[in-house]
């Protein structure tokens, strides 16, 4: 009676994290970094731009634009998609610079390799 009373503890004891409910300490996602913020924004605003000079190419082809207006429109809408692409460029190479400055030097192999220094021998007899 003892060794069935041992196991059925040893079995709840066992089993019970399997039969609680499980609690997340925080089950948020992580927030993106102000850098990764920014990243996005500066992605936003260029799509925002090509969408916008993609709509106005459009409407110019289908002749709802006239070459007037269309001449008015597309200079400052170019630009903004131009300002938008060097920022997200500027923004590429600042990322790069600060992770070449955060990597560290790799660590030399020593010469020859560990495993290459002993050369296994017969056995002798």
């Amino acid at each position: 009676m003892l060794g069935v009373v041992l196991v059925a503890g040893v079995v709840v004891l066992v089993a019970l994290p399997f039969l609680r409910e499980p609690s997340a300490t925080d089950d948020r996602l992580d927030a993106p970094g102000e850098a990764e913020e920014r990243r996005l924004a500066l992605v936003e605003e260029r799509d925002r731009a090509l969408a916008a000079l993609k709509e106005l190419e459009f409407d110019h082809r289908t002749g709802k634009l006239d070459d007037a207006d269309y001449r008015s429109l597309v200079g400052p809408l170019r630009r903004s998609a131009a300002a938008a692409l060097r920022a997200i460029d500027e923004d590429e190479r600042y990322r790069v610079q600060m992770t070449a400055f955060e990597t560290p030097e790799p660590v030399p192999e020593p010469y020859p390799p560990p495993d290459e220094i002993t050369v296994p021998r017969p056995p002798q007899e």
